[in-house]
């Protein structure tokens, strides 16, 4: 019988596997990226130009400004596109390869990945996140296959 700890690291594990393959993470790291790629656009092609085009103005300070200021936010947008490649790809698999097989299917699909489980206190939001267990998490990636079992290496009473 699992301990409550390992219970919340169990379901800690299975949402962060839902939440990957669904895709969630990779669409709000590139709405963004969007809004990060717009800001630099409206700097560069837009607002740029328009301050260039007024005669007589001295402002050869303020256009570079808005060009660097354009071309970080063009950075921002591309390293935030790179990260949400390698970080929230919803095509890749949960956590790292474990030899053996299942107990329950038999098949060699079993992953396994360090979980820290982190909720707000009860009844006191204003006290941030309270940190909980912490362990190692293995689960079966087999369709069907409901295998999990949790190592604790961290209580939540510490």
């Amino acid at each position: 019988m699992p301990t409550p700890d390992e219970d919340l690291l169990i379901e800690d594990a299975i949402g962060q596997r839902k939440s990957q393959k669904r895709g969630y993470n990779l669409f709000a790291i590139l709405s963004v990226a969007a809004v990060f790629a717009a800001v630099g656009w409206l700097l560069v092609f837009w607002l740029r130009p328009m301050i260039k085009s007024i005669p007589f103005l001295p402002l050869g300070s303020v256009t570079t400004s808005l060009l660097v200021g354009g071309v970080i936010a063009f950075a921002i947008a591309g390293l935030l596109i790179a990260g949400a490649y390698f970080a929230a790809n919803p095509w890749a698999r949960w956590g790292d390869a474990v030899s053996g097989t299942c107990p329950l299917c038999g098949k060699r699909s079993l992953r396994q990945e360090k979980v820290e489980h982190a909720a707000w206190q009860e009844g006191h939001p204003e006290a941030g996140i309270k940190k909980g267990p912490r362990g190692i998490v293995t689960l079966c990636e087999t369709p069907g296959c409901g295998y999990a079992t949790a190592k604790v290496t961290r209580s939540s009473g510490e």
